[in-house]
C-alpha cells in the first residue's frame, strides 16, 4: 500500500511540477502536536498551519472538534470518508508540518509527517493534507495520511 501510495505522490509530484506550481515552501519551527499538548489547539486561525494543526490535535484528543474544519460529509469524497473512518480505529500520537504549497488557486497541499499506531503497530507516515479556500474559508477537503 506505501509503495503505491508513493507511486501516487510522485506521479501528482511530477504532474503538479509540470503544470508550473509554485515550489513547496518550509514550514519554519512547526510544533510537534503529541498527546501532551494537544489540548492547546483548542482553537485555529484561518491559516493552513492552523487548520490543519487544529485537525491533527482533535484527532490525537480523539475528540469530533475535527468536524469544523473539513467538507461537510455530502461534499467528502468516498476515500476520504474511508480514511476518517479508519482515524476512530487509530492512535495518532504525534503529528508536525513540514512545508505547504498552493496548486491551483485557492487549493493547497500541506505536507505533513504522522505517527501513529494501528492494530499494535507504530507506523511513520508521511503525507499531504488537501485544504481548499471556499466562501473565504479554508477547509480540509482530502488527502490525508493514510
Amino acid at each position: 500500500m506505501r509503495i503505491f501510495l508513493t507511486i501516487i505522490l510522485i506521479a501528482l509530484s511530477a504532474f503538479s511540477f509540470s503544470q508550473e506550481m509554485d515550489p513547496i515552501e518550509k514550514i519554519s519551527n512547526p510544533p510537534l502536536i503529541t498527546a501532551s499538548n494537544a489540548s492547546t489547539f483548542s482553537s485555529y486561525d484561518n491559516t493552513l498551519e492552523s487548520v490543519v494543526n487544529y485537525f491533527f490535535a482533535s484527532q490525537i484528543r480523539k475528540d469530533k472538534e475535527w468536524e469544523k474544519v473539513v467538507s461537510s460529509p455530502q461534499e467528502q469524497t468516498e476515500l476520504m470518508q474511508h480514511i476518517l473512518h479508519k482515524y476512530e480505529t487509530r492512535t495518532i500520537t504525534k503529528v508536525q508540518l513540514s512545508g505547504k504549497v498552493e496548486y491551483q488557486k485557492g487549493k493547497f497541499w500541506v505536507f505533513v509527517n504522522v505517527e501513529m499506531v494501528d492494530n499494535g503497530r507504530t507506523n511513520k507516515v508521511f503525507g499531504r493534507v488537501e485544504v481548499e479556500l471556499i466562501n473565504s474559508k479554508l477547509v480540509i477537503t482530502g488527502g490525508l495520511p493514510d
